[in-house]
């Protein structure tokens, strides 16, 4: 059985090294390639297209390392599976993301009375009111734990999604948590963030591609929200010679960390594990766990 992985080479959080593949193949009798296989019937990884279809025409199932999606059109025969429990840091992420921004420490000075005018927008947590857009697993996880603590959480969810520019009004942090897909791309543009508050933040743990960046620097540059924290952006990875992504690191009120927030210290054996569980299943031809897409029942 040929497998295509692209979890090599890369940073700690998603790169397979070679004695771990090697352990795998010789542990579950199976062959993996790091780069595409014209005779692969399965890609395992976070960076899936449609190309690969090209150099890979046998491919019959998609496992993503992640939790994310987004949908393409799959051919038929393939099958799409996902990695949900690797979603619990990027919950967690988002938590601390918030707290930061709550208590003003984006705004950190040494100077105590410069600071001063930060204090009316430092609320208790029972005052805060925050939109959680997205209600897949860290939407579902990241309300439990703003809950947990007494902050206030609305969810949208796919049933009053298209009311985003009237439910985004009257929060102190919007938090989108969506995945890629047709109806999501750049929904968070010029209408949404205009309905936004004047001392509100957003918050972009989901997809870069869902945020019209533009339309962001617009709100930031002219006040009319408070400020910006993004884990994710379009045209990944960070490029500090990119013209745009300049643009956006020297944006005074907006906060870039370089898509981290899904690091945790096993969040690699996750990974492996549920690949290895479905592998199995795979093997024995069982129904596949997390399936995302089915062509054939599309």
């Amino acid at each position: 059985m040929i497998i295509y992985t692209d979890l090599f080479g890369r940073t700690r959080n998603y790169s397979l090294s070679l004695d771990k593949i090697k352990e795998i193949e010789d542990k579950y009798d199976l062959e993996i390639h790091t780069t595409p296989h014209p005779d692969a019937a399965i890609y395992w990884g976070d960076k899936f297209n449609l190309d690969h279809f090209k150099k890979m025409p046998n491919l019959k199932w998609i496992h993503l390392s992640k939790t994310g999606y987004g949908k393409f059109d799959f051919p038929q025969g393939v099958i799409v599976t996902n990695t949900p429990d690797s979603s619990g840091g990027v919950a967690e992420y988002a938590l601390s993301v918030i707290l930061h921004l709550l208590r003003g420490l984006d705004k950190m000075t040494l100077d105590r009375k410069s600071f001063d005018s930060n204090i009316d927008y430092i609320l208790s947590f029972n005052k805060v009111r925050c939109l959680v857009v997205g209600q897949g697993n860290i939407g579902k996880q990241l309300k439990k734990l703003l809950r947990a603590i007494g902050i206030k959480v609305s969810v949208i969810d796919k049933t009053n999604f298209e009311y985003l520019n009237n439910l985004v009004k009257n929060h102190h942090f919007v938090i989108n948590c969506l995945p890629l897909n047709n109806s999501t791309k750049e929904c968070f543009n010029s209408s949404v963030f205009s309905s936004m508050e004047l001392n509100s933040y957003f918050i972009n743990v989901g997809r870069g591609e869902t945020v019209n960046e533009n339309d962001l620097l617009y709100v930031l540059n002219n006040k009319l929200i408070k400020g910006a924290f993004l884990d994710v952006i379009q045209n990944e990875p960070l490029d500090k010679n990119n013209r745009s992504h300049q643009i956006l690191l020297k944006t005074p009120n907006l906060t870039i960390s370089p898509h981290i927030a899904n690091a945790l210290e096993n969040s690699l054996d996750i990974q492996i594990r549920n690949f290895i569980f479905n592998v199995l299943k795979y093997k024995s031809n069982k129904q596949l766990a997390n399936i995302v897409y089915d062509s054939n029942n599309s």
